[in-house]
């Protein structure tokens, strides 16, 4: 599938206080939450993508942090996500998807309980915050977009820079622990999560009031010991098909149930009563419709086809990239209906037809080890 660019107005779109960063004539940029965002620089993504996995990089992310406070916030969060809100304690963070009112998932992403005054839910690609005000309903509760922006250092190097920036010692911020400090005079959010599959944190502004060149500068020279690289999105996509990160919008959207994604697990059907419940009870949707696909012969692209030998359309590639580290093409595969996993498939692209064939996800680390190290 070709892949165009039109030059569009930046009227209607937030640029981040990281934009003047990134900003050069070779720049492509995204809409996400309405927000710019570099998908690419121009860099050699595969340089990039070893930087990743050796050193450490620097990303701007267009995730877009929501808070949630209020007497009646772990109830209201209760009737809007899948997994039992109330086990989370103060200092952690987990991952929660919300549901439509027929299961489908509605959106995905990161939530956090930095103290016990407020909760913060950084939201994937999609309207989330009126749907959730319009199920408010009577909870004494509230949820806004407070205008945080979101920065994330990944690689095996970055808890070392955390340390320096912060003082936060790694042996006591475990993988998904969440706190609160300040970088260079910025009071912000942290937690030991990312988009990558490999060993990071986030960094997320209590608002947009800063300098945030200065704060990427800063992180790049108080990172120049660890080598730490301004990169963009194509290093990290990289490495997120690697570990078997969906993407919503992408990958995700509300046509499949958590079950079709392999998010079951996330899924606490037994806790009260949350949106979408009664139709994941009831659906005899479980198979996952949602795998891996590798080809040694090509990279998949998004719109890719999966085909039987007979020519028959079995499903489509929503997301695909070449893997240094597996020498061979990966994709997210979308499947139009359960099939033998043992059939003789063959992808279709517009050079022609491949080998390929099914697999779990993650292709890469599946105990994930290597960011809980």
């Amino acid at each position: 599938m070709a892949i165009s660019f039109l030059p569009v107005s930046d009227h209607r779109f937030k640029k981040s206080p990281f934009f003047a960063c990134n900003d050069r004539p070779e720049t492509r940029y995204g809409i996400y939450n309405e927000r710019l965002y570099p998908i690419s620089s121009n860099y050699d993504e595969v340089t990039h993508y070893q930087h990743l996995k050796t050193h450490a990089c620097l990303y701007d992310v267009p995730e877009t942090p929501l808070r949630i406070t209020g007497k009646d916030a772990v109830e209201f969060l209760q009737q809007l996500f899948t997994r039992n809100v109330s086990k989370i304690k103060v200092g952690r963070a987990v991952y929660a998807l919300a549901c439509n009112h027929q299961g489908g998932v509605l959106m995905d992403g990161v939530l956090m309980r930095p103290n016990d005054q407020e909760f913060i839910y950084v939201q994937g690609n999609g309207d989330f915050l009126n749907w959730a005000n319009a199920n408010l309903g009577d909870f004494d509760a509230s949820i806004s977009d407070f205008n945080s922006w979101v920065l994330q250092i990944q690689g095996p190097t970055a808890l070392d820079l955390l340390t320096t920036v912060t003082g936060i010692d790694q042996a006591d911020f475990s993988y998904y622990a969440v706190t609160e400090s300040k970088i260079n005079g910025l009071s912000c959010y942290i937690s030991r999560s990312g988009w990558t599959g490999e060993k990071g944190f986030e960094i997320y502004s209590k608002d947009d009031n800063f300098d945030g060149e200065a704060l990427w500068q800063y992180l790049l020279t108080e990172g120049a010991p660890f080598q730490l690289l301004a990169s963009d999105v194509t290093s990290m996509h990289i490495r997120r098909l690697e570990a078997g990160i969906l993407d919503y919008g992408t990958d995700i959207d509300q046509s499949l149930n958590p079950f079709e994604l392999g998010l079951g697990q996330f899924v606490d059907l037994n806790k009260a009563h949350f949106i979408g419940q009664a139709a994941l009870l009831e659906t005899d949707r479980r198979e996952a419709r949602v795998m891996g696909l590798r080809s040694k012969e090509v990279k998949p692209t998004r719109g890719d086809r999966l085909e039987n030998q007979a020519g028959e359309a079995l499903g489509t590639i929503t997301a695909g990239a070449w893997s240094p580290s597996l020498d061979c093409g990966i994709g997210i595969l979308r499947l139009n209906h359960s099939i033998d996993p043992d059939s003789e498939l063959r992808l279709s692209t517009e050079a022609g037809g491949y080998k390929a064939e099914l697999c779990p996800l993650p292709f890469y680390d599946p105990k994930k080890l290597i960011p809980r190290s």
